[in-house]
C-alpha cells in the first residue's frame, strides 16, 4: 500500500503541474447582464454582446438578461451591446490580465429615452442619430453594491455616492451631474445621491476619467471614445468607491 501511497502523490503533483491558469488556457470570461437604463426590472434578453478590438468575439444574452462572453486572456477589450429597440451602448476598456470578470452589467437605454437625453443635453446627432462626437457616462457608486449579485444590486435601492466630481485626462470640459430625479443637470455642481455624470461632446481618443470626494477614493477607468460612440461605464465598475486607506 505504501507504493500505491507514493504513486497517488506522483500522479497529483502531475495532475497540479498540467493545471493552468484562464490565462496561460488563451482566453477567460466576462459575465454580467443586460437591463434597461432607469428599469432594472426590464432584462434584455436575445441581445448581441461583442468586443470592439475583435468583433468575431461574441455573445447571445439569456431569457433573464445574463451573458458569458469568453474573450482573449490579455489585452484590452470595449465590451458593447445591440439589442432591437435599444441604443448601442459601449463600456470602459478593460485591462484583462488573466482573470474572468464578474457584473460586467450593461445599462441600456431604449431609443426613445436616448432620444430624449440628447435633446435635454443639446448633443449634436448626425443623419443617423447618432452623436456626431463621443459621450463619456459613469456613476459613482458605493462599495456597498460592488460584490452583491444582479438582484442584491437591484434591491439595494440609490447606490450613488453624493459630493463627488469628476475629470479626464486628456482635459475635457467639466462633465454634467445627474440630480437625485435621474435627470442630468447642468446646475449640479457636485454628484447627487443618484451619482450619474456624463460628458457630451467628446472627440475622439482615450480618456482616463478620475473621481475627486471630500473623504472617498474612487477608482478611475479608460473610455476609449470614437464619433457616435456612447461609453456608459456603469456599476459596479466605472467610478466605483474604493476602501478606504489604512491609517499609520
Amino acid at each position: 500500500m505504501a507504493g500505491v501511497g507514493r504513486m497517488s502523490l506522483a500522479l497529483a503533483a502531475a495532475v497540479a503541474a498540467c493545471a493552468v491558469p484562464a490565462a496561460a488556457s488563451g482566453a477567460v470570461h466576462l459575465r454580467g447582464t443586460a437591463y434597461e437604463f432607469n428599469n432594472t426590472d426590464v432584462r434584455l434578453a436575445g441581445a448581441t454582446i461583442r468586443v470592439a478590438e475583435n468583433r468575431s468575439v461574441v455573445a447571445t444574452t439569456r431569457p433573464d438578461g445574463t451573458y458569458d462572453l469568453r474573450v482573449p486572456g490579455r489585452g484590452r477589450v470595449t465590451p458593447y451591446i445591440v439589442a432591437a429597440g435599444y441604443h448601442t451602448i459601449y463600456l470602459q476598456t478593460f485591462r484583462i490580465r488573466g482573470r474572468d470578470l464578474a457584473r460586467v452589467n450593461f445599462q441600456t437605454p431604449t431609443d426613445a429615452v436616448y432620444g430624449a437625453l440628447a435633446t435635454l443635453l443639446q448633443v449634436p446627432l448626425d443623419a443617423a442619430g447618432e452623436p456626431q462626437e463621443c459621450a463619456i457616462v459613469s456613476t459613482f457608486s458605493t462599495r456597498r453594491v460592488r460584490t452583491l449579485s444582479f438582484d442584491e444590486f437591484t434591491a439595494f435601492g440609490a447606490h450613488g455616492v453624493a459630493g463627488a466630481t469628476a475629470s479626464a485626462t486628456p482635459s475635457l470640459p467639466s462633465p454634467v451631474y445627474f440630480n437625485d430625479q435621474v435627470v442630468p443637470d447642468p446646475a449640479q455642481q457636485r454628484s447627487s445621491i443618484d451619482g450619474g455624470v456624463i460628458w457630451t461632446r467628446v472627440p475622439a481618443g482615450i480618456y482616463r476619467i478620475r473621481a475627486k470626494h471630500p473623504t472617498r477614493r474612487f477608482a478611475s477607468f479608460v473610455a476609449t471614445c470614437e464619433p457616435g460612440r456612447i461609453v456608459n461605464a456603469n456599476p459596479p465598475w466605472g467610478l466605483h468607491e474604493l476602501r478606504a486607506k489604512r491609517r499609520g
